[in-house]
């Protein structure tokens, strides 16, 4: 088999491996075997026809041909000619399930299902990746262009959702990339010639040079470099990988749950996914919030309507929110109360917008990256995101009643702001319900309520998260007809009734109130995420409007405006995760009895709960800001304390000499304290130990006070030349003559000397240091040693150097025995 086979069977095996990554995006693994499939009928044939010595062109037609009949035969349409050859049917089909795909990614979150449409885009990307990289690695001979159409693969998990994202099948995939690369490498310089060492030592073909093993070390250790330094929080600027991919102001929605979803397709399918995950995860909590009755919390409308469904249009209106909020556009008769919030956010949301009450006055403590825009009432950014703000947030709040609504002024039908808000897509199934519902109402308000109470309970709609996240006109239809669906679902059919109705309505998104506290704290979790609709009044504005059953929102609200008629129907028991009714102080329910009920989507803060046990608060305190905070500063404080701290210890084992031994020869210190020649041949060792760790010591506090270290010095030497240049005088000069003495003996002389006095010396030595310095140089050599910090680096750079010689002696090891060129070359040509 030729080189050019082989590499087409590389080609093909290295595309499949950088498909993988597509296992984050499936529930199951029917796509990777129906790709498996095609890319192994299209490399058969390419290695068939390649043995042909067939014209350049002619391989890459032929699997060319040979995925679009296997695609034909997985993905059959029943109008093909024979049952295999594709028709013009077939492609009317293909294309069929394109759209089909691109519908659908709008409505399910990942992991997906095995929806045809997306196995069929599944399994045709694969194919025409592995198309892409045969000519690159194959036909035009440069492989590392085969790493763009991979790339492309590589970026569709991480675009649609990296909660769960898995590293393997990426890893797997860069192995099949470097596989190709290795391949094409050996295949040249097989071509090219023999290889020789240095010495001129014959290289076998599998065997890898020296320079190359070179080469794969220093690229390995790249490799895990580049994987591992973006991990260590201070490698990289603070929320750098946070702000890849953050959506700008307008899209169609930021992510929502850990922070690193960034931009995703629906905001319809986040908000379903989120409400189907199993535990409930804190993203907002509100404190000092004097508003006793406030509505929900906002952070971005869609107010688009298609045959698709609602979806958001681009904003790019307003100031910063440092330069003031515009004024509602309410009559000067509706009563206004001005309140105030405190919000906080978690990282478990990273979204484009800032969750606010409306009408909002004035924001504190954000940047100007964030901007308000009065058409929506939205507060977004293109440049942040949400996650971990803190703000204060001061609104009004109308105070209107029924009457008011019902005696507005009649809508402008030629307001162009208004105009396209109050159009709907042509259905007859809305259309013909909406007939029926305002049939004899005359004023906006009697129509809005009559399509509002359509919704009630009683007319037999239940709250459902299992219903998918469609809000197209098919499935709106759906949905009025099975009465089952989420807050999504309501508020979109909702919206599009009104609109069929002429009357402007748009999908706003937030969080329902969830339950209050202690010290007036409301914590809002993922299962709080809720769907609301607006409708448009003259001199009244936007004003919210909840279709959904309270059955299905945790803390609902109606609002003074519409009377409270959504009752809640006996036989719809409450069925979204974690509902449960709001925590009554007067309640007097046994905790121990059966028929209470975990809620996911409540923090347990309620007022009628015992009070955490102290772990609790222990953990909550470590958990909080303030704790962090201090963990941090204390593991600072003890990082910049460790050199210190080891010089003390070292200083400490150096100086725990033992009491001298018994008295011998007198041998004087040159003026100074008497010391002994020791006749116990038993104490020997030990006075020869005290007097090495006295003069190291004595050398440590020379390098911490910047004083020059001589090795070549005797230590007589070193003793007269710091008499000399620093001036040592009395007890400092008469210590440093004891340690050289004690030094010298201990090196060179029979018998070591000891005595009591080597702490001593050692202390006056090193206040006359201290004494001749400056501030500077005693500071560093109280709490950042230099003798400390220089002896560490040396232990890296030995323990560096050894991991790298140990390293490089087992990856040659290994190379020899465990090669790749022996996968790719055949055994006759070694």
């Amino acid at each position: 088999m030729n080189q050019r086979k082989h590499l087409t069977l590389i080609a093909a095996g290295s595309a499949f491996l950088a498909s993988l990554p597509l296992a984050n995006v499936f529930d199951h693994y029917t796509w990777a075997f129906r790709a498996l499939l095609v890319v192994a009928v299209m490399c058969g044939v390419g290695v068939l026809v390649r043995s042909l010595r067939a014209p350049a062109w002619a391989p890459t037609a032929a699997m060319a041909l040979a995925g679009l009949l296997s695609l034909t035969w997985l993905y059959p349409s029943h109008a093909e000619y024979l049952g295999i050859l594709p028709s013009p049917g077939t492609i009317s089909h293909f294309a069929q399930l394109l759209r089909t795909a691109s519908e659908e990614m709008s409505e399910y979150a990942t992991p997906v299902g095995d929806r045809d449409g997306f196995l069929f885009l599944a399994t045709l990307g694969v194919a025409v990746v592995a198309l892409l990289v045969d000519v690159f690695a194959v036909v035009v001979r440069r492989p590392a262009l085969a790493g763009l159409p991979m790339l492309a693969i590589y970026s569709v998990p991480v675009t649609v959702d990296t909660e769960n994202t898995s590293a393997l099948p990426f890893a797997l995939g860069a192995v099949g990339f470097l596989w190709l690369l290795v391949t094409d490498n050996v295949d040249r310089v097989r071509r090219f010639g023999r290889r020789f060492t240095g010495d001129g030592r014959d290289v076998d073909l599998w065997e890898p040079s020296p320079l190359a093993a070179a080469g794969q070390r220093l690229g390995a250790l790249s490799v895990i470099a580049a994987v591992v330094l973006p991990l260590i929080p201070f490698a990289m600027p603070a929320g750098l990988l946070d702000s890849i991919g953050a959506g700008a102001g307008g899209g169609g929605g930021g992510g929502i749950g850990n922070g690193h979803n960034g931009k995703s397709v629906s905001m319809f399918a986040l908000l379903s996914g989120q409400l189907n995950r199993d535990k409930a995860f804190e993203m907002v909590k509100v404190t000092d919030l004097d508003d006793p009755h406030p509505f929900y919390l906002r952070f971005n409308v869609l107010e688009d309507l298609s045959a698709k469904g609602f979806s958001a249009r681009p904003i790019n209106g307003g100031a910063p929110v440092g330069n003031g909020f515009a004024k509602p556009e309410w009559e000067s008769s509706v009563k206004v109360g001005t309140h105030q919030a405190h919000i906080e956010v978690t990282s478990e949301l990273a979204i484009s917008y800032l969750p606010i009450y409306t009408w909002p006055t004035k924001i504190d403590k954000v940047s100007n990256n964030w901007a308000f825009d009065p058409r929506t009432a939205v507060v977004y950014s293109g440049k942040d995101t949400s996650a971990k703000k803190s703000y204060n947030v001061t609104y009004l709040r109308p105070d209107i009643s029924p009457d008011e609504l019902r005696n507005a002024a009649p809508l402008n039908p030629n307001d162009p702001q208004l105009k396209d808000l109050a159009t709907a897509p042509p259905n007859a199934v809305v259309k013909a319900k909406v007939d029926e519902l305002v049939k004899g109402k005359t004023t906006e308000y009697d129509k809005v309520k009559a399509i509002y109470d359509s919704f009630s309970p009683e007319k037999g709609f239940t709250y459902d998260t299992s219903t998918g996240a469609d809000t197209s006109g098919t499935k709106i239809a759906d949905f009025l007809t099975n009465k089952r669906g989420y807050c999504a679902q309501y508020a979109a059919a909702f919206g599009w009734l009104l609109r069929e109705a002429k009357i402007p309505a748009r999908v706003a998104f937030g969080f329902a109130r969830g339950s209050q506290g202690a010290n007036k704290t409301t914590t809002l979790t993922n299962f709080n995420l809720h769907a609301w609709t607006e409708v448009y009044f003259p001199g009244f504005g936007w004003l919210p409007f909840d279709a959904t059953p309270p059955t299905g929102v945790i803390g609902s609200m109606t609002p003074e405006y519409l009377p409270a008629n959504n009752a809640i129907n006996g036989d719809d028991a409450p069925n979204r995760r974690g509902n449960q009714p709001l925590p009554d102080s007067s309640s007097s329910a046994d905790p121990g009895a059966g028929g209470t009920h975990d809620n996911p989507g409540d923090t347990g803060n309620g007022t009628n709960l015992k009070k955490p046990s102290f772990g609790i608060q222990l953990r909550d305190f470590f958990l909080s800001s303030i704790g962090i905070t201090s963990v941090s500063v204390a593991l600072l404080l003890l990082l910049l304390a460790t050199p210190a701290l080891a010089r003390a210890r070292t200083r400490r084992r150096r100086l725990s000499v033992a009491p001298s031994g018994p008295a011998g020869l007198s041998v004087s210190g040159e003026g100074g304290p008497e010391m002994v020649v020791v006749p116990d041949e038993r104490a020997i060792g030990a006075a020869r130990d005290d007097a090495h760790r006295a003069w190291d010591e004595l050398l440590d506090t020379m390098v911490d006070y910047h004083i020059l270290v001589d090795e070549a010095e005797t230590p007589r030497a070193t003793v007269d030349r710091l008499v000399r240049k620093e001036r040592l005088r009395d007890r400092a000069e008469s210590g440093a003559r004891i340690l050289s003495t004690a030094e010298e003996h201990a090196r060179y002389a029979r018998r070591p000397l000891t005595g009591r006095e080597l702490r001593s010396a050692l202390s006056a030595v090193e206040s006359s240091f201290a004494a001749n310095a400056t501030g500077k140089v005693r500071f560093r050599a109280r709490f950042l040693p230099p003798s400390v910090l220089r002896r560490w680096r040396t232990g890296i750079g030995v323990r560096a150097g050894n991991a790298a010689l140990a390293f490089g002696r087992g990856w040659d090891s290994t190379m020899r025995v465990l090669s790749v060129r022996r996968f790719v070359v055949r055994r006759g040509e070694r």
